[in-house]
C-alpha cells in the first residue's frame, strides 16, 4: 500500500495540558484516520518533517521517529493515552469518547500497530505535515467548574 500523504491536524486544546488532533494517512487504497494526543507545552512546531522507522533506546525496538525537528531528537510516534505521557512525541488512538472536553485517547497500542503496519512497506522516510486548527483558548477543569 503506497502512502501519498500523512497530515496531523491539531484541533483541540483539552484540559490538563492535552492537545488533541487527527492524523490522516492517505494511501492508494483509501484514507486512514487516527486520534492524536500531545503535551501542549512540549509539542513540536507546525511544519513539514520526515518520518522514519528507527531504533528507540527507550522502547528497545524500532518505532516511527519524526526527523528534522530543530534542536530536538528522539521525537517518536508511540502509544499513550494522556498528554502527560509525552515530551514532544505524538500519541495515537482510535477514538476519543468525549468530543466537548476530551481527556484522553483510547486503544492507543492498537492504533500505533495499525500505523506501523501502514508505513512499514513504504520507502522511508515519509513526509508528515503538522498544522494547527484550534483557537488559543485552553479548557481547564477545576473541581466541578469549567473555566475557559
Amino acid at each position: 500500500m503506497k502512502i501519498h500523504k500523512i497530515l496531523l491536524k491539531r484541533q483541540k486544546l483539552g484540559n490538563y495540558n492535552n492537545l488533541f488532533g487527527t492524523l490522516t494517512v492517505e494511501t492508494n487504497h483509501g484514507t486512514f484516520y487516527f486520534s492524536t494526543i500531545e503535551n501542549y507545552e512540549d509539542r513540536i512546531k507546525e511544519g513539514a518533517y520526515s518520518v522514519d522507522y528507527t531504533y528507540s533506546p527507550k522502547f528497545k525496538r524500532n518505532t516511527p521517529e519524526i526527523l528534522g525537528v530543530k534542536d530536538r531528537t528522539g521525537i517518536r510516534i508511540h502509544s499513550g493515552n494522556r498528554g502527560n505521557d509525552f515530551t514532544g512525541c505524538i500519541g495515537l488512538g482510535l477514538i476519543n469518547y468525549n468530543k466537548e472536553i476530551p481527556t484522553q485517547v483510547w486503544y492507543s497500542r492498537q492504533a500505533v500497530e495499525q500505523f506501523e503496519a501502514l508505513i512499514c512497506n513504504n520507502i522511508l522516510p515519509l513526509k508528515i505535515f503538522i498544522t494547527k486548527n484550534y483557537e488559543s483558548e485552553i479548557i481547564r477543569e477545576t473541581s466541578n467548574t469549567l473555566v475557559a
